[in-house]
């Protein structure tokens, strides 16, 4: 079964790393594949380099995400246009995160089984 999810939670929320033990989950099971994960809305931040907040949540999840895409090839898109409005720019995305449009989120509407959203 194929599954697409959609991160909209804040670094510093609990839903992002919620999201995240989805993903391993899902990656972990045989059954299933992860087809796409698409960052919205501030879930942008989780793909930025050197993302930290005062209180450390918001490192600790983007670098719990970016560890793991490291290790796990998952196809990790940043929508361009939330992207764009917070002030995260190609340069300082992390390694394994690409940005796309609208369209990229649709294509995993279109193949994925399920879809579980986050935030």
């Amino acid at each position: 079964m194929q599954f697409a999810l959609l991160v909209n939670a804040a670094a510093d929320s609990s839903a992002a790393l919620t999201a995240l033990h989805a993903a391993r989950a899902l990656t972990a099971h045989p059954d299933h594949q992860l087809y796409r994960l698409f960052f919205y809305r501030d879930a942008v931040h989780l793909a930025q380099r050197h993302a930290w907040s005062a209180d450390g949540n918001q490192a600790n999840a983007a670098q719990q995400w970016q560890q793991w895409l490291r290790d796990n090839p998952v196809d990790a898109v940043v929508c361009v246009g939330a992207a764009q409005r917070r002030g995260v720019v190609p340069d300082t995305l992390a390694d394994g995160f690409t940005l796309a449009g609208l369209g990229q989120w649709a294509d995993a509407l279109i193949n994925s089984d399920r879809v579980l959203q986050f935030g």
